[in-house]
């Protein structure tokens, strides 16, 4: 590999990474068109690990995405892994949500597995599979049961 290479894969890695914090500002932002604009037309959501299936499309995403707005969620990111391959990647990252759900405090955490593809110069999510470990209200904690609730 020699060093152009080299440069454009951390560049790659490193819009990546933007992308996914991007992601995370359209949440706490409630802004769903610019949290659409991310993924590609295809793209699509999996939370099926919290009982909400796979979402299909900037329609049905926006629609979703507006449905878990009144929990004001605030989502940090840890723990970035990407594998650049041409204009396609893989990846995964670590995920600690906070929300509220009924005026109550709620803490999560799980990991995203992402499959990215890069249109037109810009990289954008093919997919995107959440994997929640837990997300309960902060008094009741993570320890016990299974932890995960409905979105």
């Amino acid at each position: 590999m020699n060093h152009e290479d080299i440069v454009q894969e951390l560049w790659d890695r490193e819009q990546i990474r933007e992308l996914t914090y991007q992601y995370g500002l359209a949440i706490e932002s409630q802004n769903a068109d610019e949290l659409v604009n991310l993924f590609t037309d295809k793209g699509s959501v999996d939370f099926s690990s919290l009982g909400r299936g796979i979402i299909r499309g900037p329609a049905a995403m926006k629609e979703f995405y507006t449905s878990t707005w009144p929990l004001e969620v605030k989502p940090f990111f840890t723990n970035h892994v990407i594998r650049v391959n041409g204009l396609r990647a893989s990846g995964m990252c670590s995920l600690e949500n906070r929300g509220v759900r009924g005026g109550e405090s709620m803490i999560g955490a799980g990991r995203l597995h992402d499959e990215y593809e890069k249109v037109d110069g810009k990289w954008k999510f093919v997919s995107r599979r959440v994997e929640m470990f837990y997300f309960v209200p902060l008094i009741k904690g993570w320890a016990g049961d299974s932890g995960l609730g409905q979105l």
